[in-house]
């Protein structure tokens, strides 16, 4: 028997609900790996460090490197599917959609930026390190996932609707993302102050989920009112704003 549209979307619901909270949980990791282990960076982009310096860790401390990459991998995970189930909560279909691919697609060149890094680490731990790095490549790869990133999180701001308080929170978090990202293209060493709207919209999007996920349990009394009508039928619960 298929699912009806309703089990679907509290399927949704849920899955952007845990990835919500998992992506809360490895933005707030990353700046204590940072203390634990300070000197490694995930890309060129995090500081102004030249090639040396951002090598040296691949070679000096590579268990340090693969445990970061161990964070990131689920991270990556997380905010995929975040982005992927936000895309439930849009009003315009397009955007929705576009957003969603413009995630889909930052998180593919997290993985082979992730990728790189973790095996010249494996090599540097077992011993036999590779010559070089390729940190204009890496440079390369990570701008363009922030500029994905940028797109993707502005178009969820412009497709979001705002007939709720944690909308409006949600869409105001999406477009600081979008501007202090800007900032940190123009001046890298801010580029970490993105992490702070991250943690911002991805607790929103969590209580919206978890919101509605309220509105449609089992049981639960008519009084509650319903946020706007969405694509498919579906509302944003009026309870979480």
């Amino acid at each position: 028997m298929n699912a009806s549209p309703s089990s679907g979307t509290r399927v949704l619901d849920r899955a952007g609900l845990l990835a919500a909270l998992a992506t809360f949980a490895c933005a707030v990791a990353f700046p204590v790996l940072t203390a634990v282990h300070s000197g490694v960076h995930l890309q060129p982009t995090d500081a102004p460090l030249s090639p040396a310096e951002f090598a040296a860790p691949l070679h000096d401390r590579p268990e340090a490197v693969l445990l970061w990459m161990g964070f990131d991998a689920l991270f990556v995970l997380a905010y995929v599917v975040t982005f992927t189930a936000a895309r439930g909560l849009t009003v315009s279909r397009v955007l929705g959609n576009l957003s969603m691919g413009a995630m889909i697609v930052t998180g593919a060149l997290d993985m082979v930026e992730n990728a790189v890094l973790a095996v010249h680490a494996a090599q540097a731990a077992a011993g036999e390190p590779f010559a070089s790095v390729p940190a204009a490549a890496l440079y390369t790869v990570a701008q363009l996932k922030g500029t994905a990133a940028t797109a993707g999180i502005g178009l969820l701001a412009l497709a979001l609707p705002t007939g709720t308080r944690l909308l409006r929170a949600a869409v105001a978090a999406a477009a600081a993302f979008v501007a202090v990202t800007a900032v940190g293209v123009a001046v890298p060493a801010l580029a970490p102050l993105e992490a702070l709207p991250i943690l911002l919209l991805t607790g929103l999007l969590a209580a919206v989920f978890a919101g509605r996920l309220r509105a449609a349990a089992p049981g639960r009394g008519p009084a509650a009112p319903a946020g706007p009508a969405l694509p498919g039928g579906a509302a944003v619960a009026g309870a979480a704003g």
